[in-house]
């Protein structure tokens, strides 16, 4: 074999292992799909309603109802994480809305900072696009717990309970005021190519204390990373939490009927963590503490949930008026 054929064969060695290098190292980006008026169209459930930032999709029962009830889901995980509750507020008679956030389930992913007032305002036109101005139940999960709070801040008058379920925002945090702070294309490459963002969608399992009963949640969420722009809102979402205490002690001051509901075995909000801060902050506040459950206690206890949130919450406020 002739110095010009090896030459050849090397370098083309060369290439397929770089090629190869390129490969393993590349990004594994899973956002194909854009949230445009043929991906609405495709939604066989809920509505769509158009809001300044952009289309929030809704489900809104027993519209009616003398009761209303308002779901807010957590960080990632949109409103189908109610899946239970909805139904079962619904069977009940209750007027019940649930929605998905901005850059979440079927809502527009919007290119913006994502921040409590993005939320607390999309909550704010949701409702009165719908008219609800009936005082309202507003329940908020994990990461809803900041938008339940900045809502309740700023109304008071429109909360009839409002309830935490295992809720974000009673940390300690150093930050005060609104960062405002964007999400730079390096901060979404970087996430892209890290095991956390492969490993995403197994991780929503370890929300709960026993997953055997849940098999197939994390496939589910593998469908939400599907979507532009779906990376980006979570990130900012992270980079510009606040500190919630100046809406804390609003809630207080306003002494509104508050509860917060806690699945004992919680390893992403540990109640050992923050109980001493839902004390401080809202002291009239009653804990519930479900036994065998973990960050979703309204899933893997539902029963028990619902007897807390109907029997024990709403159903004594209502005896009330």
């Amino acid at each position: 074999m002739n110095i010009t054929k090896i030459s050849c064969i090397f370098t083309l060695l060369l290439v397929v292992f770089a090629c190869k290098q390129k490969e393993n190292n590349s990004i594994t980006d899973l956002e194909t799909i854009s949230k445009d008026s043929l991906f609405r169209s495709s939604i066989a459930t809920g509505k769509f309603a158009k809001l300044s930032s952009g289309y929030t999709y809704y489900d809104w029962s027993n519209t009616q109802g003398d009761t209303v009830l308002v779901l807010v889901h957590g960080f990632s995980v949109p409103s189908y994480i109610w899946d239970s509750t909805f139904h079962a507020a619904t069977q009940r008679g209750y007027a019940t809305l649930r929605y998905d956030n901005f850059g979440r389930g079927n809502s527009d992913n919007l290119d913006v900072v994502y921040d409590v007032n993005l939320f607390t305002n999309q909550l704010l036109e949701l409702l009165d696009s719908l008219r609800i101005t009936k005082p309202i139940t507003l329940v908020g999960l994990s990461d809803g717990g900041r938008t339940i709070s900045g809502f309740a801040a700023q109304f008071p008058e429109r909360i009839q309970n409002l309830v935490y379920v295992d809720a974000v925002g009673f940390e300690n945090s150093a930050a005060t005021t609104p960062a405002s702070e964007p999400v730079s294309e390096k901060e979404i490459e970087e996430f892209k190519n890290s095991d956390r963002y492969r490993n995403m969608a197994k991780g929503q399992l370890s929300d709960f204390y026993d997953s055997t009963r849940f098999r197939g949640w994390d496939k589910k969420y593998e469908e939400l990373m599907k979507s532009r722009g779906f990376v980006r809102a979570l990130l900012s979402t992270i980079k510009n939490r606040t500190s919630m205490q100046e809406e804390h002690r609003k809630i207080a001051e306003a002494k509104l009927p508050v509860f917060a509901i806690w699945g004992e075995h919680d390893t992403v909000v540990v109640l050992n963590d923050v109980r001493d801060n839902i004390t401080s902050h809202l002291p009239n506040s009653k804990l519930f503490v479900i036994p065998q459950a973990g960050h979703l206690p309204h899933m893997e206890q539902a029963k028990l949930f619902n007897e807390i949130l109907f029997e024990k919450i709403m159903r004594k406020k209502q005896a009330r008026i």
